[in-house]
């Protein structure tokens, strides 16, 4: 992880001077935007300056690989993913220096060896993505005991990829050179259209190899993982159901009038979210989770059977207030539609990260609300979701499809991203009705953030304990008995 860190920093830092470099020589000939007459002027030695700066240029990318792998695989890998860096962070630079681009469909001048290239940006930009996923994947698992790299095939698809995205590139060029045009022609080129189908075919061929190689890191993965233990998962729903002591709800109400409903609110939302709606998984796939065995239909039927008695639970701390529950609400839609057609496996990233910021949000209700019903609802819910948390936890350690088929940073990221904008959402519907208790948005995110924080540091910490059990499991061998006559 330090290494891929320090590749991109540096990666970063290049793309800066680079861009600098480029604003300087763009300044001096008036050609800041490059599409316009005259492209490329001649003007003192910048031609050959600039050639030989690129050939540096692509020097010191191999160079950082080259001192950061450990294999000739990985430091092609460490290359790649320093050059898609540099490569998009180029075109981010250009925009505080020099106003442009405007758009990622503006055309610039890409490359000078052999011949100029010219493109819209958006295509060396797609490529540069291909070579960050390629060079992470490859600099993250290939080692000399598991070596890692993309099969024959693979390598001719990349190869005819990569010769149809050139000749893209430079046909306007070449058709100057093939009909006789020469060095000025070729320096007031200015192409009108881009290939983009002969150019997408190119983008799917190159794409070979990274695809070639997330399949091999989730096959290693997939041999990798031991039984999921469901016993243990059915016995803790079961266990949990015991001593679980009811609030009073006759109890006094010693609440200042004016934070009832504000209180109401929210309650009646979450009430409606938890089990008032449908208490089951509801994507379009659902059932290949659901009833992929008996143990997982009786796992998925535990786990909803909880969120239905926090459904209870909050009903009767509705109905303790006067209130009346609600029957729909406009994030409650979104929140199903969401996890209807983003499949089985999206729906239950959803709700994990539902589990974990309503954590954050019952830790900051039990916080303010100073009414003893309620805080002691909130108590048991809270019970409840460690466990829910816990076993997501356990389940994604185990999964074929597990975060390690795609590089952890990757994962990780994705990860914090849904996990604010999932809070964020709650937080708009649900901080002004905390506000008058007390509550604030600075509170509500510092608890995201240790949830979500420790979620992936324990589903690290679990991932690990499985793959040392399954190393010494590998270890042990039957002793040879030996049969005499």
């Amino acid at each position: 992880m330090s290494r891929w860190l320090v590749v991109v920093l540096y990666a970063l830092a290049m793309a800066w001077v680079e861009s600098a470099v480029v604003f300087y020589i763009r300044a001096i000939i008036h050609r800041l935007e490059p599409y316009q007459p005259n492209p490329l002027p001649i003007t003192g030695g910048l031609g050959f300056a600039e050639t030989v700066r690129e050939a540096a240029t692509l020097i010191m990318l191999v160079t950082v690989g080259w001192l950061a792998g450990r294999t000739w695989r990985s430091r092609i890998g460490y290359t790649l993913l320093a050059f898609g860096v540099w490569d998009i962070a180029y075109y981010i630079w250009l925009v505080p220096l020099t106003g442009w681009p405007h758009a990622l469909s503006d055309w610039d001048i890409l490359f000078l060896i052999p011949l100029p290239w010219w493109g819209p940006i958006w295509s060396p930009m797609s490529i540069a993505m291909l070579m960050i996923i390629f060079g992470s994947v490859v600099a993250r698992y290939d080692s000399e005991a598991t070596p890692l790299w993309p099969r024959r095939n693979s390598c001719v698809c990349l190869f005819a990829g990569v010769g149809i995205a050139l000749w893209v590139f430079m046909t306007d060029s070449l058709n100057v050179v093939m009909n006789g045009g020469g060095t000025q022609q070729l320096r007031d080129l200015l192409p009108t259209w881009f290939n983009w189908p002969w150019f997408s075919i190119a983008l799917g061929l190159m794409a070979a190899p990274v695809v070639d190689v997330l399949l091999q890191v989730a096959r290693r993965n997939r041999v990798a993982q031991p039984p999921f233990d469901f016993d243990r998962w059915l016995n803790h729903f079961e266990r949990n159901r015991e001593n679980r002591a009811e609030p009073d709800w006759q109890a006094p109400c010693h609440l200042p009038a004016n934070t009832i409903p504000p209180l109401l609110k929210t309650l009646t939302q979450f009430q409606l979210g938890d089990g008032g709606g449908p208490c089951s998984l509801i994507a379009f796939d659902a059932g290949r989770f659901r009833f992929s065995s008996i143990q997982s239909k009786r796992l998925v039927d535990a786990w909803f059977r909880e969120e239905a008695e926090h459904s209870r639970l909050l009903g009767r701390a509705v109905e303790r207030f006067g209130g009346r529950p609600i029957t729909n609400h406009w994030s409650f839609t979104a929140f199903c539609a969401v996890r209807r057609w983003g499949g089985v496996r999206f729906e239950l990233q959803v709700l994990l990260l539902t589990e974990i910021v309503s954590t954050a949000y019952y830790r900051v209700l039990h916080r303010h609300v100073k009414d003893a019903p309620v805080r002691d609802m909130a108590a048991l819910i809270l019970r409840d979701e460690g466990g829910h948390v816990a076993f997501h936890c356990d389940r994604l350690a185990h999964a074929v499809h597990s975060p390690n088929r795609i590089p952890n940073t990757l994962w990780k990221l994705q990860f914090w991203l849904s996990g604010f904008a999932a809070a964020s959402v709650l937080w708009i519907n649900h901080g002004p009705c905390l506000n008058p208790f007390g509550a604030s948005t600075t509170e509500f995110y510092r608890e995201v953030i240790r949830e979500i924080g420790g979620f992936i540091r324990r589903l690290a910490q679990r991932r690990e304990e499985l793959a040392s059990r399954h190393e010494k499991s590998e270890r042990v061998t039957v002793p040879a008995v030996e049969v005499s006559a």
